[in-house]
């Protein structure tokens, strides 16, 4: 049997922090900021603080998959090419 104490979890002493890895969970944790902000648990000087610390963080992944997309059309570029296609503003023609 466990005992009540080991049951009971002590409260934390750092906040708890959701994913930071993806845009949505960099939003969450802006509302998040936000909330505390609005309730009082966090003051807005730090609360600023973290929200622009956020918002750059944001920038940084929105900027990754901006370049992941480009790497993805740049590998599509010569299958055009080979299919016949011509280049961007034109109509495309295929061989008959």
């Amino acid at each position: 049997m466990i005992s009540r104490r080991k049951r009971i979890r002590p409260p934390r002493a750092t906040p708890q922090i959701g994913h930071l890895d993806s845009l949505a969970g960099i939003l969450a944790e802006m509302g998040a900021v936000y909330r505390e902000m609005r309730m009082g648990t966090t003051k807005l000087d730090v609360g600023t603080k973290l929200v622009y610390v956020l918002s750059t963080m944001r920038a940084t992944v929105e900027t990754m998959v901006l370049e992941r997309i480009e790497a993805r059309l740049a590998g599509l570029e010569p299958q055009r090419v080979q299919h016949g296609y011509q280049g961007s503003g034109q109509s495309a023609s295929r061989p008959h």
